[in-house]
């Protein structure tokens, strides 16, 4: 069963790090873009455990 409480808050940290990465590139801060995408990368693979999903039946 999901837990739905994590899941709301991985889904809700993901949009702040979206919204991060609009405010760095805008700042002129490129390449610290790339840290963020290993961290979305783990939040991808978290909400794929809590759906209860292998990460390997994911295309990237």
């Amino acid at each position: 069963m999901i837990n739905i409480h994590r899941f709301r808050r991985l889904i809700g940290a993901a949009a702040h790090l979206c919204q991060v990465e609009a405010d760095l590139v805008a700042a002129g801060y490129p390449e610290l873009v790339g840290k963020l995408d290993d961290i979305r990368t783990k939040i991808d693979l978290e909400i794929c455990c809590l759906e209860g999903r292998s990460e390997l039946s994911r295309s990237y």
